[in-house]
């Protein structure tokens, strides 16, 4: 056998082996399929949201978070029905007007299926959906964008518990805080207290750094699909007892 035909030889057996390099398909499915397992099914500090997460707001409008990456955004778990969200409204309406100047992104999601229903309404002629909603934002002057969260899907993803439940994404769409927008829920304390919303704002808008924290929630329990609703297990026990 000449050098040549030795060559064309060698040429010919090399080819399978090649050819059995890159991945097959069986094998890359395999390997999403792992992925998709280890994905969080919760939303943990210091994670983002998937970009492709979608709410509608009650002027029925599609809210996606893509849409807000490089920005700092607020997103408050909200109720039209519960005291304790309304003892806060004031001071986070104060605290959006405040921000937004400076570009902070404000979202207040209804998660609770007795304001909201369990689905979305269906188009009643030129009566526009929610009115119950629209109506309290009128009747209080709060400049709040409302999503509707029906099935609380984004409520179980973020663990929200209670309205209001406040949650912080930095610029780089990264969750570096969640629970109380101050800890005087009742505002009798406006000189000592502990305004963490504020505070972090403030870092985030500075681009001061803001290690992720949380601070316990305080509120009225979500009404979720399924589930009786009632105030969280504080204030029932504080109501049990008298108040005290």
């Amino acid at each position: 056998m000449n050098a040549l035909s030795t060559l064309v030889l060698s040429s010919c057996l090399c080819l399978p082996l090649f050819a059995q390099e890159p991945p097959k398909p069986a094998e890359k499915a395999e390997q999403q399929q792992e992925k998709k397992q280890d994905a969080p099914k919760t939303l943990q500090l210091g994670a983002r949201v998937d970009g492709k997460t979608t709410l509608t707001d009650i002027d029925g409008k599609p809210v996606t978070a893509h849409e807000f990456m490089g920005k700092i955004t607020v997103v408050n778990f909200f109720s039209i029905q519960c005291p304790i969200q309304a003892a806060w409204d004031g001071r986070l309406a104060e605290i959006q007007k405040e921000f937004e100047s400076q570009g902070v992104i404000f979202l207040h999601i209804d998660s609770n299926v007795t304001e909201i229903g369990e689905e979305p309404p269906k188009a009643d002629g030129d009566k526009k959906p929610y009115d119950n909603v629209r109506q309290h934002l009128k009747e209080k002057g709060l400049p709040f964008r409302v999503l509707a969260d029906h099935g609380n899907k984004i409520a179980d993803f973020f663990e929200a518990k209670t309205t209001p439940h406040v949650y912080v994404f930095g610029q780089d769409g990264k969750l570096v805080y969640k629970g109380l927008v101050d800890d005087d829920q009742k505002n009798r304390n406006a000189e000592k207290r502990n305004n963490y919303l504020r505070s972090v704002l403030g870092k985030l808008a500075k681009n001061e750094r803001v290690e992720p924290f949380t601070t316990k929630e305080e509120g009225c329990t979500i009404k979720r699909v399924g589930a009786k609703g009632g105030r969280n297990e504080g204030e029932r026990k504080k109501k049990e007892n008298g108040g005290s």
